[in-house]
């Protein structure tokens, strides 16, 4: 497998020009660098957000693929068809106002070299309001196998904003959001 991954993001008009850039930052700093960031542009944006996906699209030639969407069509549509547009197998989900530590990304396509099998892998999320240094709360879920099997039974057991998969599998499956309903099931590889 490869080390090449890209990054998949969805922005919309309501969102903070701050939040964005620090999380546009924290993917750019990985320790393992992505090969390219996906933003698809749900709806029309404000000036200032245009104007930091400009910014970043000078500054990183090459880097940003940028899919503009006509209307909001909502986070779980913007990213399918965000999807369609990342070019590598190993694509990492990142929201536009959330902050993902160095490491994140190379120890997640490090999980996926170890175990080929692995259709997703994802973290806890320490969660904060205004200062990172200032965690509020903390999501923890859970890790194996066994223990998520029995978690999506009440609710999805991965923060959606910490997950890296395998394109084909997510695309297999039909589904880019993982909303899990108690009423139904999922198979998790």
């Amino acid at each position: 497998m490869q080390l090449k991954y890209s990054v998949l993001m969805s922005i919309y008009k309501k969102e903070k020009p701050e939040y964005f850039i620090q999380s546009i930052e924290s993917m750019i700093n990985q320790t393992l660098r992505p090969d390219e960031i996906v933003i698809v542009k749900d709806g029309e944006l404000t000036k200032d957000l245009e104007n930091i996906i400009e910014h970043y699209i000078y500054k990183y030639p090459g880097l940003f693929n940028i899919v503009p969407l006509k209307e909001n069509v909502g986070l779980g549509k913007a990213l399918d068809e965000g999807l369609k547009y990342c070019k590598n197998e190993l694509v990492a989900r990142m929201d536009t106002d959330d902050i993902s530590l160095p490491e994140r990304c190379e120890i997640q396509v490090k999980e996926f070299i170890k175990n080929p099998k692995l259709s997703i892998v994802g973290t806890m999320i320490d969660e904060f309001y205004d200062d990172p240094k200032n965690v509020i709360s903390s999501r923890i879920v859970p890790t194996s196998n066994y223990e998520i099997h029995k978690f999506i039974k009440r609710r999805s057991p991965f923060n959606h904003p910490t997950v890296m998969f395998k394109k084909s599998d997510v695309i297999r499956c039909g589904i880019m959001i993982p909303e899990i309903k108690t009423d139904k099931t999922a198979k998790i590889s």
